[in-house]
C-alpha cells in the first residue's frame, strides 16, 4: 500500500523533469503572462494570420524567403511567437545579434531595434484588438526568421557578394551553399542560437581582427582629440609628447607600465616605431605629419576597415590555402611565397594601376564602386610556368592608347630604341618598321602586333610566371627597378611585378627539384657564363642547336633572327596563386597590420552591408 501511495508523488516528479528536460531542448515556453495575450489572443487564430501573411512575402521584401516559406509551410507553426511570445528564445537571440558588431555586422542588419521596440509595445498593453496583436507578432516572427538565416549565411558564406563588392575584378570560384543550409538553419532554430554560433569563424586572422574590433568598439565612445601636429626628435622634451603615449595606452600599442610624459624616450620611440611598422609608415628618430594623421585617425574609422575585412575573411573559396603557396596582398604591395608553411619569401610588388578622372564617390552605383580596368584583378590561379627571357606581347589597348602616336611620329626610331618588332595580325609575319606608314592604319583597327625583345630592356624582366586566367595577368620581373623605391606602388597596367623575381624562380624551381647542374642551366639561358665543366659542356650543345636554327631560317626570315627568344620551364609541381586584398592582417611581427585602401573597396563592403538593413530598422 506504501508503494501504490508513493506512485503519484514520483510520477509527479519524473513529469517535472522530463518537462525541465524539454524546455532545455529548446522546446516552447508557456503563454506570456500579460493581460493582453490571455483578452485577445487565440492560438488557431494567429497561426492562421502568420500562414496567410508568410505566404504572401516575396524575395524583394524579406531576403531568403523561399527557405523561410517553405519552414512555415511544412511546420505550420510559429517559433519565436508560439504561445503567443517565446521571451527567453527571443531574448538569446537578440542578445546574439546585439554582439554582431564584434564580427562587423550591423546589429541594424537583424532588425534588432524594430524587434525589441515591438516587444516593448506588446509589454505595455498597447495593443488595440486581435488583429494589431497578430500584426505585431506576426512581424517579430518574420524578422526573426529573416535574421536567422542571415545570420547564417553571413557567418559560413560571408553577407555580400565578393564580385559586386570588388566591382568585378573577382576571379576566385566561391563555394556555393548547399541547398540545404538554410532549411536546416530554420530547423534548428528551435533549440536556440548554438548552431549560429557554431558557425563563427575561427582561424587565425578573423580572431586577431575581432579582438581588434573589441578594443575599437569599447574606444568608439570614449573622447578622441585631435593631437596637435610638433615637431619632435628621439630624446628630446617637447610640450604634447604626452598626448601620445595617451593615445598609443588607449591603443594598447604600448606597455601598460608606460607613464605618460613629454620626453621622446627610449620606451615611447620604439613604441611610436612600431606604430609606424604596423601602418606601413618609414621608421624614424623624428616625429612626421604621417604619423600624427595615422594616431588621429578614429575608431569608427578602424571599425568600417576591420569589418571590410572581417567579411572578406568569411567569404568561401573553392581553393583554400596549404602549405605551399604565393599570396599577393595588393594594399600592402607585397608578396609572400610559403614552403612546408614555412615563408621562404617576402618582396615588394607592383599592382595594377588605379587612376579616375572623377572623384570616387560620383562613380559609385548604388553604392559600389566599380573596379576600373588596369586594377589587378583578385584570384586564385597556379604557377605553370616560368618562360625564362620573355618577350613582351603588346596588349591592344597599350598599342592603340600609347604607342600609336610614338608610331605616327617616329616608327624606325621608336622600335630600334625600345628594341620591337612589327608583326602583320593579317599574314602573321614579321614587316620592317620603314615598310609600314603608320598614318595610313587606322586607330580604330590597327592590324599590328608590337613586341619587346628579349633582353633586360625587356618590360617584363627576365622572367615571367604564368598563371592561367580570364583577365591574362601574370607575375613577371621587370626593367625598371626604381618603381620598388615608392611607397605607392599602382604602376602597372594589371600584372604583378615582383621585385626578387629571381628569388621566387628559384623557390619555384627548388619546389621542382631541380639540382645544382640544372639551376646553372637556367643561369645559362639567362645569359650568364658556365661556372662547371657540365655548365661549359650544356653551353657548348646550346650553340649547336642555335646554329643549326639559324640554317634553316630563310633570308627574310634570318633578317628577324634574334640570338636571345624566351624558353618556357614547364613545372611539374604547380604552386598555388592568391591575388588578394586585405587592409587590415596580421603583419610578420604578429601585429594587426593596417593599409590604405588603394583600389577604394573597404567602402563597397560597408554600403552593401548597409543595403541589408530592412527598411522597417532604417524607420525606427
Amino acid at each position: 500500500m506504501k508503494n501504490i501511495a508513493r506512485f503519484p508523488i514520483l510520477l509527479s516528479i519524473i513529469l517535472v523533469l522530463l518537462a525541465g528536460c524539454k524546455k532545455h531542448a529548446g522546446q516552447i515556453e508557456e503563454t506570456p503572462d500579460w493581460e493582453v495575450f490571455h483578452k485577445y489572443y487565440k492560438e488557431s487564430d494567429y497561426k492562421d494570420y502568420l500562414m496567410k501573411n508568410i505566404n504572401s512575402l516575396t524575395d524583394k521584401e524579406l531576403i531568403f524567403s523561399q527557405p523561410i516559406i517553405e519552414y512555415y509551410k511544412k511546420a505550420q507553426q510559429p517559433i519565436w511567437t508560439a504561445n503567443g511570445l517565446q521571451e527567453k528564445l527571443v531574448e538569446e537571440y537578440l542578445d546574439l545579434y546585439q554582439h554582431s558588431e564584434e564580427h562587423g555586422l550591423p546589429t541594424e542588419m537583424f532588425g534588432y531595434q524594430i524587434i525589441k521596440e515591438n516587444i516593448n509595445h506588446l509589454k505595455k498593453g498597447e495593443i488595440k484588438n486581435a488583429d494589431d496583436l497578430y500584426r505585431k507578432l506576426s512581424e517579430v516572427e518574420v524578422l526573426m526568421a529573416r535574421s536567422n538565416v542571415l545570420y547564417a549565411k553571413s557567418m559560413a558564406y560571408g553577407a555580400t557578394d565578393p564580385v559586386e563588392v570588388n566591382g568585378g575584378k573577382w576571379l576566385y570560384k566561391n563555394d556555393s551553399m548547399p541547398e540545404d543550409f538554410l532549411r536546416n538553419a530554420m530547423q534548428e532554430a528551435s533549440k536556440g542560437t548554438q548552431h549560429l554560433t557554431a558557425l563563427h569563424p575561427t582561424d587565425t586572422v578573423y580572431v586577431a581582427l575581432q579582438k581588434e574590433m573589441r578594443k575599437f568598439l569599447a574606444l568608439r565612445d570614449e573622447p578622441w582629440d585631435t593631437i596637435p601636429y610638433f615637431s619632435a626628435d628621439s630624446g628630446q622634451c617637447v610640450r604634447n609628447v604626452h598626448l601620445i603615449g595617451e593615445r598609443l595606452l588607449k591603443l594598447r600599442e604600448i606597455s601598460d607600465s608606460y607613464t605618460p610624459n613629454d620626453t621622446l624616450g627610449k620606451v615611447l620611440m620604439p613604441a611610436i616605431n612600431r606604430f609606424r611598422e604596423n601602418r606601413a609608415i618609414p621608421r624614424s628618430r623624428k616625429l612626421d605629419e604621417e604619423t600624427f594623421k595615422a594616431l588621429n585617425r578614429t575608431p569608427d574609422e578602424y571599425i568600417a576597415v576591420l569589418a571590410a575585412n572581417m567579411e572578406r575573411c568569411r567569404w568561401q573559396t573553392k581553393h583554400k590555402k596549404g602549405s605551399n603557396f604565393i599570396a599577393v596582398n595588393i594594399p600592402d604591395f607585397m608578396l609572400e611565397a610559403r614552403c612546408a608553411d614555412t615563408v621562404a619569401l617576402r618582396s615588394k610588388i607592383c599592382c595594377g594601376k588605379y587612376r579616375r578622372n572623377k572623384p570616387e564617390e560620383s562613380c559609385r552605383v548604388d553604392g559600389i564602386l566599380p573596379a576600373v580596368n588596369s586594377e589587378s584583378p583578385l584570384l586564385y590561379s597556379e604557377v605553370t610556368s616560368i618562360v625564362l627571357n620573355p618577350e613582351w606581347r603588346m596588349p591592344y589597348g597599350i598599342i592603340k592608347d600609347e604607342y600609336y602616336y610614338k608610331m605616327v611620329k617616329n616608327c624606325v626610331g621608336v622600335c630600334k630604341k625600345e628594341r620591337l618588332y612589327i608583326t602583320d595580325n593579317r599574314t602573321g609575319k614579321q614587316v620592317h618598321p620603314e615598310n609600314v606608314d603608320w598614318k595610313k592604319v587606322n586607330r580604330g583597327n590597327i592590324p599590328y602586333q608590337l613586341t619587346q625583345t628579349s633582353g633586360k630592356h625587356n618590360a617584363l624582366g627576365l622572367y615571367k610566371f604564368n598563371i592561367p586566367n580570364t583577365e591574362s595577368v601574370y607575375l613577371h620581373s621587370t626593367n625598371n627597378p626604381g618603381a620598388f623605391k615608392h611607397r605607392k606602388r599602382d604602376f602597372s597596367h594589371g600584372c604583378v611585378r615582383v621585385q626578387l623575381a629571381a628569388e621566387l624562380a628559384e623557390v619555384l624551381f627548388l619546389m621542382n627539384d631541380y639540382d645544382t647542374t640544372r639551376l646553372e642551366e637556367v643561369s645559362i639561358i639567362l645569359g650568364n657564363e658556365p661556372t662547371t665543366e657540365e655548365g661549359e659542356k650544356y653551353l657548348e650543345k646550346k650553340l649547336e642547336r642555335e646554329e643549326k636554327y639559324l640554317a634553316k631560317l630563310s633570308p627574310e626570315e634570318a633578317s628577324f633572327y634574334r640570338p636571345l627568344r624566351p624558353t618556357n620551364m614547364v613545372l611539374q609541381k604547380k604552386m598555388p596563386v592568391f591575388i588578394e586584398y586585405h587592409t587590415a592582417f596580421i603583419g610578420p611581427n604578429g601585429d594587426v597590420h593596417y593599409r590604405n585602401d588603394v583600389y577604394h573597396k573597404d567602402p563597397n563592403i560597408t554600403n552593401a552591408l548597409q543595403k541589408l538593413i530592412p527598411k522597417s530598422e532604417k524607420d525606427a
